[in-house]
């Protein structure tokens, strides 16, 4: 994969990311409205939904010009990337498993862009 593959496969990790925060937030505006027919909730249905819309596309591009299974590899951040996004806007814990784990999703994704 070239420099910008990789670039674009990261930000394809990155938006399908900020779908599932807001996936996370409409589902808290659910359970605060006690109701699917919250106007708050459905915006974040609407907007997570048109992210992962928009990240279908650039993933599909994407797909064009590199092998699935070296950029399938990337989607691997969505498990570092959330997690961490979430403790910043939900206050969810971060264990040192979780630290652990996370590295080794970072080593192996450099050997698999690397060497695989």
């Amino acid at each position: 994969m070239t420099f910008l593959q990789i670039l674009y496969a990261i930000s394809c990790a990155f938006i399908i990311s900020g779908g599932q925060i807001l996936f996370k937030k409409a589902g808290l505006e659910i359970q605060s409205a006690g109701s699917w027919h919250s106007p708050r909730a459905l915006t974040m249905i609407f907007f997570a939904l048109a992210i992962y819309g928009v990240a279908t596309l650039l993933w599909i591009n994407l797909l064009r010009f590199v092998d699935l299974n070296k950029a399938y590899s990337f989607m691997a951040l969505c498990f570092i990337i959330v997690p961490i996004a979430s403790h910043f806007f939900f206050r969810d814990v971060i264990t040192p498993g979780y630290v652990v784990g996370t590295s080794l999703v970072v080593v192996g994704l450099i050997v698999a862009t690397r060497f695989g």
